[in-house]
């Protein structure tokens, strides 16, 4: 490329500019902040809303708020009251809100039409004040920020997003020479709007970068263990915790053939705080299926967990004790992987004025992460604007047109050849934020698979297949792929089976795959990958009665409704 002669001058070739540690790292900050823009503000702007999620939630919703008192009832005497209130719903469990004193507890539970919704109850008198939807404005934004509400590859897509801000932070202090020079440097606001918005950039950036490192190394870690370690097969470097214990076949039998009556949760709440007096309970979860335990888990005052690091396991019709994972048993991986979410999220005070002071810091600090992501999209604007005025100058149409040709080529603007990546992944947010909010209201509805009831024994079955949660809209029957089972038990005889079991058999008669049925009445279902030769299979339910016996009842694949 030449330059103009001037006077009898003659050209001179113009010097190419010189590749430095400083311009390659320009180069890389610009990528990482633009090729994924569309998805980096919505994961930067939801995370930043996210930290105050509950609090946010507390302020729309009067049924989570409760007048503090003196004591508080038994934790378990507030799931009990939801069993009470609803009498034939499933239970998934129930957050006891002892770490915040003016907030109800709450449960989940499934609605025998579909759909959930969330109990709030009194901590101080047991009371059932009402329910909310289960999609709360909160809890819609924080599911925003953790997956996106894209099936499958949602949870990979944030995560990857910790290795960019950490590229992103090195290579921003490349770019920025003698940067600890800048701490004090007070932006040029008497200057242009690029110029005084580059200064501000880079001057949050430095006073954010403690904050921006944080998130970057958490999102990172998970990065590692999502997608790297599952489903990419990479070492792990948290050692796996052992499964809970069960109850053995010989302890079920000895509870008769009849349907048993589980012990109150206030029973098994009792039993745990007289073997562990410093555990405050926080969770309560019900048995996913007969032989598992009750569950709790609780806070004994760990520091950097968040407050359910103890888990006990409870015979749930003897209300024995049947183990325990303690936080004083972690390894030191277990220990720092258990770290990553409060100091992601700023949750690690817990409770009090504390909590809520730490948490409006991290809210800033991802504000200020927020505005670095915007004002570099400005900034990238405002240098091309005046980079196409410069080459055409005095043509308004023409110099249109081309900033018109750079956004519409799919090559073109600050996105690149990504440009449609974030264009579709824009369409897949808003698709799947409106599939969750159905489902949280509705439940599956018409969606999925639905195969006619049949009798199996004294039961009516019926079932329904679903590919996910997320994936809800996508054919559940089809060669290969993973699919979710869902038995509907007619009668109110759910809790009558001690056992559910689904699987798959070949057109022989041969078994394929089977999985047991877990989880509480409404979403209890079970995991199976179907054939890549659908015709002549078989999908079955079998149920296990109290006292013993099994009955099965068969469809094949290709005959559902």
């Amino acid at each position: 490329m030449t330059v103009e002669p001037v006077g009898g001058m003659a050209p001179v070739a113009r010097a190419k500019r010189k590749r430095t540690a400083s311009n390659i790292a320009f180069l890389v900050h610009s990528a990482t902040g633009l090729w994924l823009t569309v998805f980096l503000a919505v994961v930067m702007v939801s995370g930043t809303i996210t930290v105050l999620f509950a609090e946010i939630d507390w302020l729309i919703y009067p049924e989570m708020r409760v007048a503090p008192a003196e004591s508080r009832v038994n934790p378990g005497a507030l799931y009990d009251s939801v069993l009470a209130a609803y009498p034939d719903v499933g239970v998934s469990n129930l957050s006891t809100a002892a770490l915040r004193e003016r907030t109800a507890a709450s449960a989940l539970i499934t609605l025998p039409g579909g759909g959930f919704r969330a109990v709030w109850v009194d901590p101080y008198n047991g009371a059932v004040i009402g329910d909310t939807p289960f999609i709360t404005v909160g809890r819609f934004i924080n599911f925003l920020h953790t997956n996106l509400f894209l099936p499958a590859i949602g949870r990979y897509v944030v995560n990857v997003f910790g290795v960019l801000m950490l590229i992103s932070i090195v290579t921003g202090l490349i770019t920025y020479k003698k940067f600890w020079r800048g701490f004090l440097r007070r932006p040029r606001f008497d200057r242009g709007g690029r110029t005084w918005l580059g200064d501000l950039h880079r001057l949050t950036a430095l006073w954010s970068v403690w904050f921006l490192l944080i998130i970057g190394l958490t999102g990172t870690w998970w990065f590692y263990q999502n997608p790297l370690v599952e489903p990419g097969g990479a070492p792990d470097l948290v050692e796996a915790r052992p499964d809970p214990p069960s109850l053995s076949t010989a302890e079920l039998d000895a509870l008769g053939p009849e349907t048993p009556a589980p012990r109150t949760a206030a029973e098994i709440v009792a039993v745990v705080q007289a073997a562990y007096p410093d555990m405050t309970v926080t969770l309560l979860i019900p048995p996913a299926n007969a032989a598992q335990p009750f569950t709790l888990r609780g806070d004994r005052g760990e520091v950097l967990v968040n407050g359910g690091a103890n888990t006990v396991y409870v015979n749930p019709y003897t209300a024995e004790i049947m183990g325990a994972r303690l936080s004083e048993d972690w390894t030191a991986m277990q220990r720092v992987d258990a770290a990553m979410h409060p100091l992601h999220y700023g949750s690690w005070a817990k409770h009090g004025a504390a909590d809520l002071a730490v948490k409006l810091v991290w809210f800033l600090g991802g504000a200020g992460a927020s505005f670095l992501a915007i004002s570099g999209l400005i900034i990238y604007l405002k240098r091309t604007r005046r980079a196409t005025a410069e080459l055409l100058v005095g043509s308004r149409l023409a110099a249109g047109l081309k900033r018109l040709w750079h956004w519409v080529k799919p090559w073109g603007g600050p996105m690149g050849a990504l440009k449609y990546v974030n264009v579709l992944g824009l369409a897949g947010i808003l698709s799947g934020a409106v599939l969750v909010l159905t489902l949280g209201a509705e439940g599956v509805g018409d969606k999925g698979t639905r195969f006619a009831a049949q009798a199996a024994g004294p039961f009516e079955v019926g079932v329904v297949a679903i590919a996910g949660f997320l994936e809800a809209d996508l054919p559940a029957i089809r060669p290969g792929a993973d699919t979710n089972v869902f038995p509907e038990i007619a009668g109110g005889r759910f809790r009558d089976a001690r056992f559910i079991r689904v699987g798959l058999s070949d057109a022989a008669g041969a078994e394929i795959d089977r999985a047991d049925v877990e989880g509480p009445e409404g979403i209890a279902h079970g995991h199976v990958h179907l054939p890549e030769a659908l015709e002549g299979a078989r999908l079955w339910i079998e149920i296990e009665g109290w006292d013993g016996t099994k009955h099965r009842a068969e469809w094949p694949l290709l005959g559902a409704q």
